[in-house]
């Protein structure tokens, strides 16, 4: 039929064919050294494929985003998962022994997602931004919870920055406080930097000149023989592909946008796949990035912003959204696939089996140091050592693989000192020389609140006379209540509660 169609529409057809992106190639990457990251929406969705595929996944970074199956993909019907999916974000339900619940069930089934037991090995990067009143700091906080259950000295949690709801960056994007498009915010924090870091250990330094471009690619071909938009995906999806990558065997990072992050949003366009931080970082290291994208979608279900689906807005009782078979985690799993092909094992030169190098402790938050130092292929681990003198005496506080270690449950403005070793089964090398890290100051006291206006009337934060509409306790001016805009309150006080329309400092 489709072809009949063709002959009598030429014309379509070839204009068709003409817009079309090119084909996904093939780079033979290193699935196994997969990592996905996002950020909202994306952030939710960057769990769930991390969980569903742990199996091929090096690590995850998560910047405002929900607990895994937060919204219970068992759920009959789609609004009582919207309705849950409110409560996840809030942060008033702390989660995370649900999720972890839901986790083990679901593991049950090999078909729905890979053994928990790959979680153990993971390296798992947190941001959670003060100011965030969208995603509120429980709901990260469950998500802590959930990953340190799971994967103890492998989770760094920064969340003492004073970031709003967004993309942050240390480059790029709008006013540090504040939201609107593109949802990028020039923090002076590089988010991506630091949390491939964290998966991946010592990078080397980020390119000034990028050696590629990204570059448009169609996603038609992995939705199953369905259109893309039915699945809440964009018919074209980005890459970056640095120059090295494609002569040498890469590793791949995903990153999953935010809701109206998507490109084909005119006020976003190419601002995450060209200026989210990732490529400079990526040109320098052997990673390729991915950058899938949705679309907004009005029928057969209601997404007008482009979310990634982590609450069941694709009604379709066959796939639970938040698994292997779910029709969007399916649909980026054959886009590795892709990227993977051609893939030859070995090849690489072996390293050699010594202390660690270029140790270094890379972030802090009030109560988390985030250490890194130069994989090693020829160890199977590495020893942590801890004091609180350069000097000593030191105390061995845990073993993790890979190149990166998270020490938690510390004293705010404190400084300690780490020394690591390399083993291999019962060998173990020289410690490294001593590294000082300290901590930062607890982050201020904050109960933020973004929504707009008719919502903040709803939840009795502010009060309306049906055309403006004034802050509750401040009477502070919050514009029209028709204004679909957000607006950031900040809770004062407990009785009689009081808001104010600002940021905390």
């Amino acid at each position: 039929m489709k072809r009949v169609a063709c002959i009598f529409a030429l014309s379509l057809c070839f204009v068709s064919s003409v817009l079309a992106a090119p084909p996904l190639p093939a780079y033979g990457i290193d699935i196994h050294q997969t990592s996905v990251s996002g950020v909202s929406s994306g952030a939710a969705m960057a769990v769930q494929m991390h969980v569903a595929h742990s199996s091929i996944m090096y690590g995850v970074g998560v910047i405002a985003g929900v607990a895994y199956d937060c919204a219970d993909s068992s759920l009959p019907f789609v609004l009582q998962r919207l309705g849950l999916g409110a409560s996840c974000m809030d942060g008033s339900v702390d989660y995370a022994s649900a999720s972890i619940a839901r986790t083990d069930a679901a593991a049950i089934n090999s078909n729905a997602i890979d053994a928990t037991a790959n979680l153990g090995r993971q390296k798992v990067w947190l941001f959670s931004g003060y100011n965030d009143g969208l995603v509120r700091r429980g709901a990260m906080n469950a998500v802590a919870e959930y990953y340190q259950h799971y994967s103890p000295g492998n989770v760094f949690y920064k969340n003492n920055n004073h970031a709003p709801h967004g993309l942050i960056t240390d480059d790029y994007g709008i006013t540090c406080l504040d939201f609107g498009a593109p949802y990028i915010n020039n923090c002076n924090y590089d988010a991506a930097g630091f949390l491939l870091k964290h998966i991946y250990g010592h990078l080397n330094p980020p390119s000034s000149t990028l050696s590629s471009s990204p570059q448009a690619f169609d996603q038609r071909e992995f939705v199953g023989g369905n259109k893309p938009k039915s699945i809440g995906l964009a018919d074209t999806g980005y890459l970056y592909v640095p120059m090295a990558c494609k002569t040498e065997t890469c590793r791949v990072h995903v990153v999953f946008h935010g809701c109206k992050q998507y490109a084909g949003n005119p006020e976003v366009g190419d601002a995450v796949y060209n200026h989210g931080g990732y490529n400079k970082w990526a040109d320098t290291n052997k990673i390729v990035v991915l950058y899938p994208q949705t679309v907004s979608v009005t029928a057969p279900f209601n997404n007008l912003d482009g979310c990634w689906d982590w609450f069941g807005y694709i009604s379709d009782q066959d796939r639970d959204f938040a698994q292997k078979n779910g029709h969007q985690i399916s649909a980026i799993k054959k886009m590795l696939d892709r990227l993977a092909e051609g893939f030859a094992s070995g090849g690489g030169s072996s390293d050699t089996f010594q202390p660690p190098q270029n140790f270094s402790v890379a972030d802090s938050s009030s109560t988390y140091l985030a250490l890194i130092w130069q994989p090693n292929s020829a160890a199977t681990g590495f020893n942590i050592y801890r004091s609180f003198a350069s000097g000593g005496p030191y105390t061995k506080i845990g073993t993790v693989s890979g190149a990166s270690f998270a020490d938690k449950d510390l004293t705010p403005n404190t400084t300690y000192y780490y020394k690591i070793s390399a083993i291999n089964g019962s060998n173990e090398s020289a410690l490294t020389g001593p590294v000082p890290g300290t901590t930062a100051s607890d982050p201020p006291a904050c109960d933020p609140y973004s929504s707009d206006n008719k919502t903040h009337v709803a939840a009795l934060r502010a009060y309306t006379d049906g055309k403006k509409t004034w802050a509750v306790g401040s009477n502070d001016r919050m514009g029209k209540y028709s204004d679909k805009r957000f607006k950031q309150l900040i809770k004062e006080g407990l009785l009689p509660p009081s808001y104010r329309v600002r940021y905390c400092s």
